[in-house]
């Protein structure tokens, strides 16, 4: 039985999808067939700007990525169960400072989903670690080097990225090899994300603590598809089916930079949320 793709509108967005009956592609952007994939790790960090602890986690994961490089993809979402929580909350402060509001409704949704509790935290593909999906940063490299020593059960790369200067729009297409025939509901997501935001950070181990100038990363903007994304397999696929997904005229906030922007999409299995594998691309190499 092959795969039902299915193909939705989601508001202003025009997002569509086809499949390809040819065998699995030579990926050209990310390189390696899909015989020999294996499954890369995303991190979804939550912090908070005025989380004392948080650049400490930040360092972390910047240790982490210098480690395994192309097999770990940082997401930095600030964001926590408690929405008021201080540690995320912009402030009036006579000075301007921490004023900036990073939440998004999508983080808020995984921080309340997931019971995201405490900052510093991330989960590792959202899979179990421990018998916790939520972890400390204590836990990320072990959960991280488990994650890449498996094989994948399927690829996923973003064939092409186009921003519009003009319009401030992104369009793109994400494909998605299936290397093994798979059971299932398996949605995909893609995130929007800016790196390099330079602004201000409560940081424990600095002096003063109050630092306005702190370099931001891998900070989560926006899904192109909704929090949950979109279904990518209804039931079933077959090994050797690539599908192919296209995101139009997608709009982005004037405020952000889009030479420091970047996609990060992933297939997730829908009945354990666990991510299958992922793969990012940034707007300007």
């Amino acid at each position: 039985m092959r795969p039902l793709i299915l193909c939705a509108t989601i508001g202003l967005l025009a997002v569509s999808c086809d499949k390809v009956e040819n065998p699995v592609e030579q990926r050209n952007d990310s390189g390696g067939s899909g015989e020999s994939v294996k499954r890369r790790a995303l991190l979804e960090e939550f912090t908070g700007h005025h989380c004392n602890n948080c650049p400490a986690a930040h360092a972390v994961a910047a240790q982490l990525k210098t480690l395994y490089g192309d097999d770990l993809i940082l997401v930095g979402l600030h964001a926590a169960a408690n929405i008021n929580s201080s540690f995320i909350l912009p402030q009036s402060n006579a000075d301007g400072s921490y004023a900036t509001d990073f939440r998004t409704a999508e983080g808020q949704t995984y921080a309340t989903n997931f019971a995201v509790t405490f900052l510093p935290s991330g989960m590792v593909n959202r899979a179990p670690y421990n018998s916790s999906t939520v972890l400390s940063s204590a836990s990320w490299g072990s959960a991280i080097e488990e994650i890449v020593n498996e094989d994948a059960k399927f690829d996923v790369w973003i064939s092409d990225l186009q921003h519009d200067a003009g319009a401030n729009t992104v369009s793109a297409t994400v494909k998605v090899a299936v290397l093994e025939d798979v059971t299932g509901e398996f949605k995909l997501t893609t995130y929007l994300t800016e790196d390099h935001i330079v602004d201000w950070q409560y940081n424990s181990q600095a002096t003063p603590p109050d630092v306005p100038n702190y370099d931001h990363r891998h900070v989560f903007r926006k899904t192109l598809d909704g929090a949950w994304g979109q279904v990518a397999i209804a039931a079933t696929a077959n090994q050797g089916d690539t599908l192919t997904f296209s995101y139009t005229g997608v709009s982005m906030n004037p405020a952000w930079v889009a030479a420091n922007c970047e996609l990060v999409t992933y297939v997730y299995d829908a009945a354990t949320n666990a991510v299958m594998q992922a793969a990012e691309r940034k707007f300007q190499p």
